[in-house]
């Protein structure tokens, strides 16, 4: 398992203006790979590899100064990039999906990576290099190929074994990330499980009946936005005044990020550790195609409900908990208590669920949440929790699929009553 750690970074001037200059060239030499791919496939028909583009490399080397000024690990990793997108775009096209995503021309590059080589020994496979240098101050030093000792916030200790480190340029400064190979951990046994139902009115809903409210991190900086992309427009193009308020805009966007990542990442935190909860189940939802409603578009983009399932996802995998996605179809339109699907499609602007078979009311996300934690709960456990509502309830039924008792089916008793 892999795991990145982000520090702050603080290069001086003249280092800055080196690596400014290090991502030009690296932004050319994108493009040029991306190109040389692109010619050879309409000419010759065929694809180009990473080894004939590093062959290429290597002679540019020997030939340019330009190319032996920047270190040739940096550009190594942009090759590997386009390599990446390549592969990405022939995976899609063979999966016949609607867009196809070409890789595109880069404008600029923002980050440059490099990875760590290992130091053979005789005692041993090898030794990875560490690239930070430990002081007595308040700053450690990273150290940049070809660039020396940058100044580095170490806030908190790099655990396993460093495999690569990438500096990013953003609007709030430059970031170092470095990526670790720690140990995979084990996956606890499931006994406590919390299900949600996210939505536009309250961020989610648990299957307990507890509600997070939506922050709405994007509307709450819509005005100061707008006055800062007006005063964009008034600027001159080519001016330092446009290059500073051009600066002040992005700040503004990454600190809206900032606010909404930090939520999301205390939010998921929350579900498993302070509750006490080691399975956490959500819907499988196709997030991009929902983001096509143009009344809705905005508000579901403001949410981030890919970020909210993609970390929900990857803090279970660190710390050996569970994350379950089941199919969202007919959750909300579903009877918690009885099952008995809604004889007529509820609209967003309902509530409040009201079955008219058994005649239990309840809160529209608080029954979907509910939905979507006994649909978890009626496959085995280590499984793929996705079944139907009816096998969740009916236990002759289950047991002539070859599942459990209900016992097990049923793993929560925190949701169980007499109506199930």
């Amino acid at each position: 398992m892999h795991l990145t750690f982000r520090y702050r970074v603080y290069p001086t001037q003249t280092q800055a203006t080196t690596l400014l200059a290090w991502f030009s060239h690296l932004c050319e030499l994108q493009n040029a790979a991306r190109n040389n791919r692109k010619f050879a496939h309409e000419t010759e028909g065929r694809f180009v590899t990473r080894n004939e583009q590093e062959k290429l490399l290597k002679v540019a080397r020997e030939k340019y100064d330009d190319f032996r000024e920047v270190p040739q690990d940096f550009q190594v990793s942009i090759l590997k990039r386009v390599e990446k997108a390549f592969d990405a775009f022939r995976r899609r096209c063979k999966a016949g999906a609607a867009k196809k995503g070409y890789p595109r021309f880069k404008k600029r590059v923002r980050s440059l990576t490099w990875c760590l080589r290992k130091h053979k020994r005789k005692t041993s496979e090898g030794v990875r290099q560490n690239p930070i240098i430990a002081t007595d101050f308040r700053h450690n030093r990273l150290k940049v190929p070809k660039l020396g000792e940058v100044k580095i916030y170490m806030h908190r200790p790099l655990q396993g074994d460093p495999k690569e480190v990438t500096i990013i340029k953003k609007a709030s400064g430059w970031y170092a990330h470095i990526s670790c190979e720690i140990p995979d951990t084990p996956k606890v046994e499931p006994t406590a499980a919390v299900a949600v139902d996210v939505g536009t009115t309250h961020y989610l809903t648990t299957s307990e009946g507890e509600k997070e409210d939506n922050p709405r991190w994007y509307r709450q900086a819509e005005g100061l936005l707008r006055k800062h992309a007006k005063d964009l427009s008034r600027k001159k193009k080519g001016s330092n005044r446009r290059k500073k308020q051009q600066h002040k805009l992005a700040l503004h966007h990454e600190r809206t990020t900032n606010k909404r990542k930090d939520f999301i990442g205390k939010l998921v935190y929350k579900l498993y550790h302070h509750q006490k909860n080691n399975v956490l189940v959500a819907e499988d939802l196709r997030v991009s195609n929902m983001v096509k409603n143009q009344h809705l578009s905005k508000s579901i983009s403001d949410a981030s409900w890919a970020i909210f399932f993609e970390w929900c996802a990857s803090i279970a995998e660190r710390d050996g908990l569970h994350f379950h996605q089941v199919d969202p179809k007919n959750t909300s339109q579903t009877c918690s208590a009885c099952a008995e699907k809604s004889q007529k499609k509820l609209s967003l602007a309902i509530r409040t669920f009201n079955c008219q078979s058994c005649g239990t009311s309840l809160d529209r996300d608080h029954n979907a949440a509910i939905n979507i934690l006994l649909r978890a709960a009626a496959a085995l456990r280590g499984e793929r929790w996705v079944a139907t509502l009816y096998e969740a309830r009916n236990k002759n039924e289950a047991q002539d699929e070859g599942l459990l008792n209900a016992t097990q089916l049923l793993l929560f008793d925190a949701i169980t009553s007499p109506s199930l």
